[in-house]
């Protein structure tokens, strides 16, 4: 991959050279060196803010009360050997992007995917698998980044992504744990 960025350069440089416009070409690789620095340090500083409200939490006891709340739906989604750790993780994991937080749940999910799969193995395991699915479904009680984007770009309702965003996601995180459960089956079976 990266040799072909790498051409995709060097073929860019040789478009402007050839045309002329090494000026023009400077001053977009100089901007898009500052924007690259400002998106980099405003994720820098979004993480950095999560990761204390994370801590805080979890010196308040706030994930494991969450987790004791969550803890038979967790138990069948992870299974019984994933540790109280991992399924703190996991549940403040869930509930952020459940609340379309998604630079809170980044941090806590890879927390956990750290913790659900055994060290040394070199295939992922169903926990794993889990949860990568149902974060890349995201069940979006309050899609609050995508309420955001509107509200910035002009919208005369904003929040009228809230219902159709529920159902979407809600029925793709079923299909998905459905598969995720009868591919486990499938994988026990063989």
């Amino acid at each position: 991959m990266s040799v072909a960025v790498f051409l995709m350069i060097v073929c860019g440089f040789c478009y402007a050279l050839f045309q002329g416009n090494t000026g023009s070409l400077s001053r977009q690789v100089m901007q898009a060196g500052q924007q690259a620095l400002e998106t980099g340090l405003g994720l820098a500083g979004s993480f950095m803010f999560f990761g204390g409200v994370i801590r805080i939490l979890e010196k308040a006891g706030a994930q494991r009360a969450l987790t004791q709340l969550l803890r038979r739906p967790l138990r069948w989604l992870f299974g019984p050997e994933a540790s109280q750790e991992a399924m703190e993780a996991v549940s403040v994991n869930l509930a952020a992007n459940m609340l379309g937080m998604g630079n809170m749940a980044t941090p806590m999910g890879m927390r956990a995917a750290k913790l659900l799969n055994t060290a040394g193995q070199s295939v992922p395991s169903a926990a794993l698998c889990m949860l990568l699915v149902i974060n890349a479904t995201s069940v979006q009680l309050m899609p609050a980044s995508v309420i955001a984007l509107r509200y910035a770009a002009g919208s005369a309702s904003p929040g009228a992504i809230v219902l159709p965003s529920l159902a979407a996601s809600s029925a793709s995180t079923v299909l998905g744990i459905l598969l995720c459960k009868a591919f486990e089956k499938c994988g026990a079976k063989a």
